[in-house]
């Protein structure tokens, strides 16, 4: 940490030299004039938080994306009879949300009925209800991982969260741990964490039963009854495209996954699997003689996979994008679902009719397979947590499994919503690793001091052609409020504009299409600093000491930085002041 503060005492009685009581007022000067810190070791990246990134072996010294992947600690779960969706912690196991999704009696035909959800590479959630028996168009909520909109100007984030600390939301309102919506309008959300609500399509669109994460950050939104697709804003809710029909191919959208190529694959509930290119606008259908039910990405050898759980037929069935053909693993067959990817490339199937799960190598060969825990029903949809463990859903149970993934260990089953009925991946592992392979690195550092005013951050990387790495700030003079500021991005080395005690680092790195990561070595971190920093770098060094004494004798204007004292004339005084707040020992540059 380096913190330069000059405290100001009462002036001695004794007379003073002149040069003496100048160095004393240049001193006083200069308060704070610089904080910051620079993070290149791998202890220093310790000191944040690690999301999908690595330093892989010790001394490196340096993040890089996993190249096993994982998904968020949190999952998301959509519970169709109680028109809700939770917010689960996997690493402590317990429910630590519920946000109400739609507006209506929950159970009843005509209710919102959520049960899809994709996850963008910051975590937040875009819920779609199905809405059936309704003749509307479908809804479509954005939940925020963290933060929240302060709509009433309150100066804090009315937002469901678990009082008692029990592990379970209560959904009784008075117990204050859940929000009511009052109508299906951004107006009648009541918890502050629900970004926007947006009805999807036109008027005659209805049964929404298609949402997935797009390589380009907005979303794909499938409409069933209207046979049609749209591309909509994940910033808004807007629609930006479509719509684009299936009906031409013979299939109604059930699900849909993203590559990293953009292209949108669409469960098609019997029909085959669709195929979008946003491209060329152009849709497509391949049939494989099984009847599909959900729909997963994954990756062998590197080369796209796509994956569909099947009702009759084969457990599952994979599909090769670059030859358009599948295959189907021998010794496979009974009824399933739901399917999921791990970031090994694995895949996830429970069996839909005699329970048990099993985990196959991309070829079918068997890794484990486990019998159904206790207290559970039929299992439905299967996600990856941050772990890459296994969550399984079970509906008329209200309850959900986990398992372990390396060995298909139980370990345990959890209370959730009613009626959990989700296929999609709820934990942000394929955005974060198949649709867009990314990982971020966070971290907060304290200046001591509040408004400290902050002004650089610099970094050093390696960008295989494709590759990113994109860096936000927010700050906040308590760290409680942090999350409730928002992200700005900076360039590298680029001045910014910010105040406050603490200031929140987010670096996300992003891979290409060819899987390569970028690599950050190193970041820093710098308050703004006028007297002294006479080269504008951020620092004030031996470099910034030897253009003060180069200009000995000359006239200073206001704010000229090699005038410490502030005498209007750049002098050895100047010189020995800024030589005190040198930001490194012996004042290095």
């Amino acid at each position: 940490m380096r913190f330069h503060i000059t405290r100001c005492y009462p002036l001695p009685t004794v007379p003073l030299s002149s040069v003496a009581l100048a160095t004393t007022l240049a001193l006083c000067s200069l308060a704070a004039v610089a904080a910051g810190k620079t993070y290149t070791l791998d202890a220093d990246f310790d000191q944040g938080v690690l999301d999908n990134v690595n330093h892989s072996a010790p001394g490196s010294d340096q993040l890089q994306i996993n190249a096993v992947g994982v998904g968020l600690p949190m999952i998301w779960i959509a519970n169709h009879n109680e028109d809700s969706v939770s917010k689960f912690d996997t690493v402590n196991n317990k429910e630590v949300a519920r946000y109400k999704t739609y507006q209506g009696t929950p159970g009843q035909t005509q209710g919102g009925n959520p049960s899809r959800i994709a996850i963008d590479v910051d975590g937040n959630a875009y819920v779609l209800n199905r809405e059936p028996g309704t003749g509307n168009q479908p809804l479509l909520m954005k939940i925020l991982l963290e933060g929240g909109i302060d709509r009433n100007s309150n100066g804090t984030i009315e937002t469901s969260r678990d009082v008692n600390n029990n592990g379970r939301i209560s959904t009784v309102l008075a117990d204050g741990e859940m929000y009511s919506m009052t109508s299906n309008t951004i107006a009648g959300v009541q918890d502050e964490r629900v970004a926007w609500v947006r009805d999807v399509g036109v008027p005659g669109d209805s049964f929404g039963r298609a949402v997935c994460y797009s390589n380009d950050g907005n979303l794909w939104v499938g409409l069933w009854n209207s046979a049609r697709l749209y591309k909509v804003s994940s910033a808004d809710g807007s629609t930006l495209a479509g719509p684009f029909s299936t009906s031409a191919q013979g299939f109604n959208p059930y699900g849909c996954t993203v590559d990293r190529d953009g292209i949108v694959w669409i469960a098609t509930l019997g029909s085959g699997l669709g195929k979008f290119d946003p491209s060329t606008s152009t849709m497509s259908r391949f049939l494989s003689g099984n009847s599909d039910y959900g729909i997963a990405l994954g990756l062998e050898n590197n080369e796209k996979r796509v994956y569909q759980a099947n009702t009759s037929g084969r457990t599952f069935t994979k599909f090769n994008p670059a030859t358009n053909t599948f295959s189907t693993p021998a010794a496979l067959f009974y009824t399933a679902v739901g399917v999921a990817v791990d970031g090994a490339g694995d895949v996830i199937v429970p069996n839909y009719g005699s329970g048990g799960v099993k985990k196959f190598r991309p070829d079918g060969s068997l890794v484990w397979s486990v019998p159904q825990q206790p207290g559970t029903s039929t299992q439905y949809g299967v996600m990856l947590d941050g772990n890459n463990d296994i969550w399984v859903m079970h509906l008329s149970t209200n309850n959900i499994a986990k398992y372990r993934g390396t060995d298909g260990a139980a370990l345990g089953v959890y209370p959730v919503g009613s009626y959990p009925y989700v296929y999609t991946d709820g934990s942000g592992l394929t955005s974060r690793n198949i649709t867009s392979k990314t990982g971020s690195w966070t971290v907060t550092y304290d200046s001591g001091a509040a408004g400290t005013p902050w002004g650089t951050v610099s970094w050093n990387d390696l960008l295989p052609t494709g590759a990113n790495v994109e860096v936000k700030v927010r700050t906040a003079d308590l760290a409680a409020n942090l999350p409730l500021q928002t992200y700005e991005t900076v360039t590298k080395g680029g001045a910014f504009s910010k105040q406050g005690r603490y200031i929140q680092v987010q670096a996300r790195l992003t891979g290409n299409t060819e899987n390569e990561s970028p690599v950050l070595y190193d970041l820093s971190i710098a308050s703004t600093i006028v007297a002294c920093d006479v080269d504008a770098s951020g620092s004030i060094d031996k470099n910034d000491i030897s253009l003060i004494m180069a200009a000995r004798g000359q006239a200073a204007q206001a704010g000229d930085p090699r005038d410490a004292d502030g005498d209007g004339v750049i002098t050895v005084n100047d010189a020995r002041a800024c030589t005190l707040q040198c930001t490194k020992p012996k004042c290095a540059p």
